[in-house]
């Protein structure tokens, strides 16, 4: 399979080497290298796509510990993630990480913080989740987080049989119940929880996509990640799932909340392949983790 490796030269041949010392992964599929050293095509915009979703998906659980799961403000969570995974600060993150310099256009910043998307989103098509997980741990999430203290632990709770009945009927078998037990309690717990799963129902849809429907554009694939990911779809899961026991079972945000605790539960309780198998079905789509099949590859 990497035959193509064995008769690089020129201009290429450094980029590629660039690109592997960057990821830290050597790509087995020529089509996704030449995505990111030529970010252009609908290829690598779909890379992109699934890329920006993984990121967050990685960087949400580790970001969430960064205040204590009494605090009831969001906004730290929220600023330090906008400080991350900007446009701008990824492409500055792409120099600083020593990726290729694209040779075909004058990049952009922002275009070249969609190449450290992609990268991510590449690396799970080759390679796998973990894979994944790892380059946007050594491109983003550890730099990123780094010198900041994190608390440790579940929050102090018990466990909550709906929301681990739930877990195990979409695929997860609870480790810690104290997860559970915080998502259903309501309050800063939950909404932490939830922030995290939003991003890991995301993920998993995207990655999905990306399996499903092959020759789907970007924008394609947003509308309908919009969609499937609402309030409103999502809080008839919740009812589904008999997540819903207290409140105005009509307030979709609310009740969407449930469920989107349900997936941040699993996540820190089992970690982000755990999250997106509970995510997937909740979505009732395809669990992705990646690799995929090289016949499912498009835009080459």
């Amino acid at each position: 399979m990497t035959g193509w490796r064995d008769h690089l030269e020129g201009e290429f041949a450094v980029d590629v080497g660039h690109l592997d010392r960057a990821l830290g992964l050597t790509l087995q599929e020529r089509a996704y290298v030449e995505a990111l050293v030529d970010p252009r095509g609908p290829l690598f915009q779909r890379l992109e796509y699934v890329g920006d979703a993984l990121l967050d998906a990685v960087l949400l659980p580790s970001l969430v510990l960064v205040e204590p799961w009494t605090g009831a403000d969001l906004s730290v969570v929220s600023d330090e993630q906008q400080s991350l995974v900007s446009g701008h600060a990824l492409g500055r993150v792409a120099g600083r990480r020593g990726l290729p310099d694209v040779r075909a256009f004058a990049a952009s910043v922002h275009r070249l913080g969609d190449r450290i998307e992609a990268a991510i989103g590449a690396a799970w098509a080759d390679a796998g989740l973990e894979a994944a997980e790892e380059v946007a741990t050594r491109l983003v999430v550890g730099p990123g987080l780094s010198g900041l203290a994190r608390w440790a632990g579940a929050p102090g709770a018990g466990g909550d049989v709906r929301y681990e009945a739930a877990s195990r009927a979409c695929g997860h078998e609870p480790g810690i119940v104290g997860w559970y037990g915080a998502a259903a309690s309501g309050g800063a717990a939950r909404r932490r929880l939830a922030m995290v799963g939003n991003a890991v129902l995301e993920a998993a849809f995207s990655t999905a996509q990306y399996v499903d429907s092959p020759w789907a554009s970007e924008a394609e694939m947003s509308e309908e990640r919009r969609t499937a990911t609402s309030n409103a779809l999502l809080a008839a899961r919740a009812h589904d799932l008999h997540l819903v026991t207290g409140g105005d079972p009509t307030d979709r945000r609310s009740v969407a909340d449930e469920v989107q605790a349900l997936v941040g539960a699993a996540t820190m309780d089992g970690g982000t392949r755990a999250g997106l198998e509970v995510a997937s079905g909740v979505l009732r789509r395809t669990f992705a983790p990646g690799p995929v099949d090289a016949a499912l590859r498009p835009g080459t």
